[in-house]
């Protein structure tokens, strides 16, 4: 039998890092801003740099518009997607899938200087540390990667060697 006091309160909870992030978005003008602000919270959370969350948030939309853009009309499929988030020390990676499964159009063109659309891809192009099609379970989609640089953690404390007497 032990005598000792055991605190009833319990200990504050530890907060786990994010990982890994995924939402399901409808295919409407109105969710690249709903995308925006749910990437917005994920990235706070993730302690994301300033300049790093801001470029992710103007490549999601980027990639969210066209999505919905070139999505094909019609009632059944129209252009819903996922937006997925992976969080790994010093970089994170973003994806847009099709919420039906198809691929994404890619339309590289040089944009009239006039136009009001048009250079989308070439934000993505020239922010991105990384990025294009890939393939996955759900279907064909974007991504980008985007790193920043990450402080080198101090040397481990090693105890000097005991002099001899």
């Amino acid at each position: 039998m032990s005598n000792r006091i055991v605190p009833n309160t319990p200990e504050p909870r530890r907060r786990l890092p994010l990982r890994r992030c995924s939402f399901r978005f409808v295919g409407r003008p109105e969710s690249v801003k709903e995308a925006r602000d749910w990437m917005e919270r994920k990235l706070a959370f993730a302690d994301a740099p300033e300049e790093t969350a801001e470029n992710t948030l103007l490549l999601l939309s980027e990639l969210a518009t066209n999505n919905v853009r070139h999505a094909p009309n019609g009632d059944v499929a129209r252009g819903d997607f996922y937006v997925r988030a992976f969080f790994f020390h010093g970089w994170l990676r973003v994806e847009v899938l099709d919420a039906y499964g198809r691929a994404p159009s890619v339309h590289v063109v040089s944009p009239d200087p006039y136009a009001e659309g048009g250079r989308g891809l070439l934000l993505v192009n020239a922010l991105a540390s990384r990025w294009g099609r890939f393939r996955s379970l759900r279907g064909p989609g974007m991504y980008f990667e985007l790193r920043w640089p990450v402080p080198e953690p101090p040397a481990p404390a090693v105890p000097l060697p005991r002099k001899a007497r």
